[in-house]
């Protein structure tokens, strides 16, 4: 390694000798020179001069030397870094992420990597899926997560939860009952939708087009708990992720009931990467351990639930991700 050879002839400098250097180095004088002729074979001129008390430096080892000390300087620092990280013991992870994954999924992946490696810190932001994209797109944010988020050049998904979109409403609905319904069916009932130009909504709107049915909503709102809430106390639905709604779900109070539509299945949670950015390795080892822990998640928000309603499992996509059109390039996401 060229890292060896400088280390070689900044050790010979040092002690003007070549054997003084081989016992330094713990290596045989022999192959000590041999290291040095190479070197010099390489650059075509001599860089030390031999007398019968040792080695000096010729011009132009000196301009090695410089050069060689700054090189040294920089591979020590760079093994620094990373032995400090070894194990974890440092580091700083930024997340972007959707209102989703607040209740359950963050919290928990962040405790339990935290209790694995008490030095590293998480910055955690909330926000809709057009500013997640964004923020890792310029670098805000190491990892995003982001629903039904387009395909872009700049990014990257790692692996994506299938996370069809259910109809959400109080347990004494009338639709509450039935194993399937459809958009057509929800549209005569108060509806609370998420607002304009988020992703649940820009797939509502596009798969109620397909359908050749208008939904007007009686509420928009960016708030997923007065989402919920309104549901509760009349007769409303919502769409949501079964996920998301998941401690509703298992109390009882709400029922998921899954949309025939075709196009509200097709939505999908994603981790997204900058595709040209090295990670540091405080965020690439999180990344690794949240697919885990988003499966073992799934499992548990659809347990009991069919295959067909719950969909697949996590997929690694990280080569084939910018390939696969999600939706066209023109629409906006949340």
């Amino acid at each position: 390694m060229i890292s060896q050879a400088l280390r070689y002839f900044s050790v010979i400098a040092r002690h003007g000798s070549i054997r003084e250097a081989a016992e330094e180095l713990h290596i045989a004088q022999s192959a000590l020179s041999r290291q040095i002729q190479k070197l010099e074979e390489d650059f075509g001129v001599p860089l030390f001069e031999r007398h019968a008390r040792g080695v000096k430096l010729t011009s132009a080892g000196e301009i090695f030397l410089r050069h060689a000390q700054i090189n040294l300087r920089q591979i020590e620092r760079v093994r620094s870094e990373i032995e400090a990280l070894k194990g974890l013991r440092r580091g700083v992870v930024t997340i972007r992420s959707i209102e989703a994954l607040v209740p359950h999924l963050l919290p928990r992946a962040v405790t339990r990597f935290v209790g694995r490696y008490p030095g590293i810190q998480f910055e955690v932001t909330i926000d809709g899926s057009d500013q997640v994209l964004a923020a890792v797109r310029e670098g805000r944010a190491d990892i995003g997560l982001a629903f039904y988020p387009p395909a872009e050049n700049e990014l990257e998904t790692v692996f994506k939860m299938r996370e069809p979109l259910v109809a959400v409403m109080a347990a004494d609905h009338p639709l509450a009952g039935r194993p399937r319904i459809s958009l057509a069916d929800c549209a005569t009932w108060p509806i609370a939708s998420p607002m304009k130009h988020t992703g649940s909504r820009i797939l509502i709107d596009v798969a109620c087009k397909a359908a050749g049915i208008h939904i007007a909503p009686s509420l928009e709102t960016n708030s997923f708990q007065l989402r919920v809430e309104f549901v509760k106390v009349n007769h409303g639905i919502t769409f949501l992720s079964r996920l998301s709604a998941w401690d509703n779900l298992r109390s009882g109070e709400l029922v998921a009931v899954p949309i025939r539509d075709r196009l509200v299945n097709n939505a999908s949670i994603d981790a997204i990467v900058h595709s040209a950015r090295q990670l540091p390795l405080a965020a690439e080892e999180f990344l690794r351990f949240l697919e885990g822990e988003f499966q073992d998640l799934h499992e548990l928000a659809y347990g009991g639930v069919k295959r067909e309603a719950a969909g697949g499992s996590a997929r690694s996509v990280r080569a084939a991700a910018k390939a696969s059109p999600q939706r066209s390039s023109g629409d906006k996401r949340t």
